[in-house]
């Protein structure tokens, strides 16, 4: 007899209920759907997401200039590793797992572009195959296919990749985690093993980034949709709230530093209408890619329930819908709405959300058919194109900290020093302004900096601390030409005046970087 997926499966709409430990242990569950359950596909499958989502996250990944954000990344990965726990310390604790991995990276392949990169783009190829296993076991191997596909494709998925930060591998994490439920909840093999696996890759998750657990708000979520549906029992939830108490207690030390450390994030405002339609970035920055996604998902639904359900297997089950929608919407909704009274959102903290949107897009496109479908992912490719295009250029991440430093590289002399002038007056004991020099070897980091208190490494910090202004002051009076940098429009030098420095260049950086060279006039 020929087998069909989906049939029996658990987490379908389809299936006829099956008693997951109906005595409320967490044993092995009794099936009572149809015996005759197809496999999931070939076992490779999943590859072929992986090795296309890993050939678009590395074509062209070296060559956007470094950002602020990740020009911390190398500020804190360039120095020692006992150095490096000192300064987690007093700053960037919640980014401490990641920082320990760049240091590893930096120290076996240097700390290029490729190099510090090459960990997120690796972290979303095993993102894709997790994504396509979720889609067969859910839907079809078909579904699941499209899924990881539709991955990678997706501007935001190359986002991640040319950005040395977490945020890929919390997208990754988030991903096992969510495969660890389905497979507790599809109660095949040990649910105990997977149920250690969900708690453990959960405190991962929390280490890498403390917002990366508001997926297990979405995942309770699809437990409450699926508890009555599946009869799953009592031991289960029992052994999902111990998993998530474990991961919690492993993540609250970092959690109560970090919230020591709230001050980092002064930056970030209270959302507006802007923020509410970053979400949209979950897919790309482009509109019309995220209204065409829209789209192809509703004529998928339409689709599916034009057959009937005559159509076996089911093309929205219950289970994609449970997991893939809370997880989608609630992260988001959670964040933007905390703050209102402290501002937390930005874009990054959501990028794990991505998978869930892949879901459903690859739900969607099985549910097309064998032409329309396929047709369907080309399109998602092509409105995809200009955004992808776009932000491998080198200016492509909002800023050209390269330019920046080549301009100077190709006008610098011997004895040239450097300003950063601070956003905020007074004393700094820790100012993440002053991390632009670790971007690049050359350039900025050739030239004397006026401005520099204690070192990183000695003050524990990013970007070492600011000197006080009578010793700026003493410094200035040696300098012949001085390079001015700043992240902000250019204002009057204040600390400059009388002391008979005169503008001779004056440079605009896309993406709010200005330089400016001053001779003193002596030497003019």
């Amino acid at each position: 007899m020929t087998r069909r997926f989906g049939e029996d499966n658990q987490l379908s709409g389809s299936a006829r209920p099956a008693v997951i430990d109906g005595q409320g242990g967490t044993g092995r569950a009794r099936e009572t759907g149809p015996p005759d359950r197809p496999g999931p596909g070939p076992p490779w499958l999943p590859l072929i997401p992986a090795a296309v989502t890993l050939l678009f996250c590395l074509y062209q990944i070296q060559r956007p200039s470094f950002t602020r954000d990740e020009t911390a990344t190398l500020a804190a990965v360039h120095r020692s590793f006992p150095q490096l726990v000192r300064m987690l310390g007093t700053v960037d604790v919640v980014h401490g797992l990641y920082y320990a991995l760049i240091w590893v990276v930096v120290r076996i392949g240097g700390s290029g572009e490729f190099a510090v990169r090459l960990p997120s783009a690796v972290a979303l190829a095993i993102a894709a195959a997790v994504v396509t296993a979720l889609g067969r076991r859910l839907v079809s191997p078909r579904a699941g296919l499209a899924a990881g596909l539709a991955f990678a494709v997706l501007p935001s998925v190359s986002w991640f990749a040319e950005t040395a930060r977490e945020g890929a591998l919390v997208v990754a994490l988030g991903t096992v985690a969510s495969y660890c439920l389905v497979r507790v909840l599809q109660a095949e093999g040990a649910r105990r093993h997977w149920l250690t696996g969900y708690g453990v890759t959960l405190a991962v998750l929390g280490l890498a980034n403390l917002f990366g657990l508001l997926i297990v708000v979405a995942h309770a979520v699809t437990l409450a949709c699926l508890r009555r549906r599946h009869r799953v029992g009592r031991g289960l939830v029992r052994g999902w709230l111990i998993a998530v108490a474990a991961a919690v207690i492993v993540v609250s030390p970092v959690a109560v530093a970090g919230y020591g450390q709230l001050r980092q994030i002064h930056w970030l405002k209270p959302p507006g209408l802007k923020d509410v339609l970053s979400v949209q970035r979950v897919i790309g920055s482009s509109s019309l890619l995220f209204l065409l996604t829209v789209v192809i998902c509703l004529a998928g639904v339409a689709v599916s329930a034009a057959a009937g359900r005559s159509r076996r297997p089911p093309d929205w089950p219950a289970g994609l819908v449970a997991l893939s929608l809370p997880w989608l919407i609630l992260p988001p909704v959670i964040l933007l709405a905390a703050s209102l009274a402290h501002p937390v959102y930005t874009y990054r903290y959501i990028g794990y959300c991505i998978p869930a949107a892949a879901l459903l897009i690859g739900a969607a496109v099985a549910a097309l058919g064998r032409y329309a479908g396929p047709a369907a992912l080309v399109l998602i490719l092509v409105a995809g194109l200009h955004t992808q295009l776009a932000q491998r250029l080198p200016d492509g991440h909002g800023i050209n900290i390269r330019a920046a430093d080549r301009i100077v590289a190709r006008h610098m002399k011997p004895g040239d020093a450097l300003l950063n002038v601070s956003t905020r007056s007074g004393p700094r004991k820790g100012s993440g302004e002053r991390t632009l020099e670790a971007a690049y070897p050359y350039g900025l980091a050739q030239l004397r900096d006026v401005t520099a208190g204690l070192s990183p490494q000695q003050s524990a910090t990013l970007g070492g601390t600011y000197a006080s202004a009578p010793v700026i002051l003493r410094r200035l009076t040696r300098v012949r030409r001085l390079w001015v940098v700043e992240w902000t429009t250019p204002k009057p030098v204040l600390i400059l005046h009388g002391l008979g420095f005169t503008l001779v260049h004056r440079w605009e950086i896309k993406g709010q970087l200005w330089l400016r060279l001053f001779v003193a006039r002596s030497h003019h």
